[in-house]
């Protein structure tokens, strides 16, 4: 009787025994493949499918400060582009100075108010007068919190018997704020003027 005992004591000691492994690695496994699911989400959400033109194309997302240079360049240039490229259209120059707006502050708003205040657009669809611009190149300072740039550029502006090439270089500071439709690099631009802005040469047509 007592043998039974010891070996029924000796069978409960080795089924606990088994059980606390069983159940540790239930708990390990368990725990990797969480680990697992988890990685392999977040690799997914690193993955961004575009269609362009009934074609997908396969892109990537990145952490912001990795492309922060790329994504204030892109936003350099879109602003300066409904900035200084015109056409004589009263409907379409408004509609691309309310998109400017949303890309700038205070600094934007005084320096197209004082073109409205002296007529500038005015003159211009009533010369009917084309304004583009190509920009040279842009550089900004990613070493500091307020971004500071320098644009530097080349402004077309096309009349009916000539074309004036004139040099523009701007400069400011740019904010990092929330995206939105109408600002979909979510910066700010502060501090805007203009550095110079010269005739350089003028062409007949």
């Amino acid at each position: 009787m007592l043998t039974q005992l010891k070996e029924l004591d000796r069978a409960f000691v080795h089924l606990k025994f088994w059980t606390l492994i069983l159940v540790s690695v239930s708990v390990l496994g368990a725990i990797g493949m969480s680990y697992l699911s988890w990685e392999t989400v977040r690799r997914a959400r690193q993955e961004v499918y575009v269609i362009s033109q009934d074609q997908v194309l396969k892109a990537f997302a990145h952490p912001r400060d990795a492309v922060i240079a790329v994504e204030a360049q892109g936003h350099l240039r879109q602003f300066h582009r409904l900035l200084f490229t015109l056409s004589p259209d009263e409907q379409l120059i408004e509609k691309q100075l309310e998109e400017a707006l949303y890309l700038g502050d205070q600094s934007v708003r005084f320096y197209l108010d004082n073109l409205r205040e002296d007529g500038y657009f005015k003159r211009l669809m009533a010369a009917n007068v084309s304004q583009r611009i190509q920009i040279d190149s842009m550089v900004v300072d990613e070493s500091r919190a307020d971004y500071p740039f320098r644009v530097y550029a080349r402004q077309e502006i096309i009349r009916s018997s000539s074309k004036l090439i004139r040099s523009l270089i701007t400069a400011g500071t740019l904010r990092q704020i929330q995206r939105s439709p109408a600002n979909p690099h979510g910066f700010l631009i502060e501090n805007w003027e203009i550095l110079e802005n010269k005739n350089l040469k003028q062409l007949t047509r």
